[in-house]
């Protein structure tokens, strides 16, 4: 079942922050969506031209949580909610960049490109061993294969009922080749039909990530903001 392509920014908003983090039922990031989890951010703010989505953490104070609502409309003041969350723990990272959605759906990849599964794990060995062990959960994996040998990557790197998150990469050595798009065409196409909204989502530093995301036409739906602390009251998930 291919997902409804005529979803807000908002929409697309929700389903992005229900894909990266796991939720409880109060709306409040529990962990990374991954096997193993992680430490989720403190706060998490999603913005679009239509407005912003805020999400705190778990373990914030009631207290914390209003006066970082107080600063968490646009335009940020991002010194001034760093040294706000700081006040709970020690700041450990801050996150900003571009998120996208895909605009058609697209059944053309180069022919080089394969869908890995347990038969094909072997093309992984070279570049990407750490792959071959963690096919299940990073599904769908398309690669550009040349050879036996994958040379890119495109994963899920977070999966939700509603989403996918692509995670990609190319091995050094064939980067700025185009094979790292190719990938992405091919991975997009099998999330659609799995039902989940395929995203695209990246660092402000990432200027070969932002590259391929012009190359396919992607659609910027919003921008990602987020601060994650240090774990100094508990161990990490």
């Amino acid at each position: 079942m291919v997902p409804k392509s005529n979803l807000s920014p908002m929409e697309m908003l929700k389903i992005q922050a229900s894909t990266l983090y796991t939720i409880n039922e109060q709306q409040r990031l529990l962990s990374i969506n991954e096997p193993g989890g992680g430490k989720a951010p403190a706060l998490f703010i999603g913005m679009t031209s239509a407005g912003s989505l805020t999400y705190y953490h778990e373990q914030l104070p009631p207290d914390l949580m209003d006066e970082l609502s107080k600063d968490c409309k646009l335009p940020l003041d991002i010194p001034k909610l760093i040294r706000k969350v700081e006040t709970f723990e020690p700041v450990n990272r801050v996150w900003m960049g571009p998120a996208y959605a895909f605009p058609e759906i697209s059944d053309e990849w180069n022919l080089n490109v394969q869908l890995i599964g347990h038969e094909q794990r072997y093309m992984l060995a070279e570049h990407f061993p750490e792959l071959t062990d963690h096919l299940h959960e990073k599904s769908p994996v398309a690669a550009y294969v040349i050879g036996d040998s994958a040379v890119a990557v495109c994963f899920s790197a977070r999966v939700s009922i509603h989403g996918a998150e692509a995670s990609l990469y190319t091995a050094p050595g064939f980067r700025g080749r185009g094979y790292a798009a190719e990938t992405v065409k091919c991975w997009q196409y099998y999330v659609r039909e799995s039902g989940r909204m395929p995203i695209y989502s990246t660092s402000l530093d990432n200027l070969a990530s932002q590259h391929v995301a012009r190359k396919l036409g992607l659609i910027q739906f919003g921008v990602d903001f987020s601060i994650t602390t240090l774990d100094m009251r508990r161990g990490s998930r």
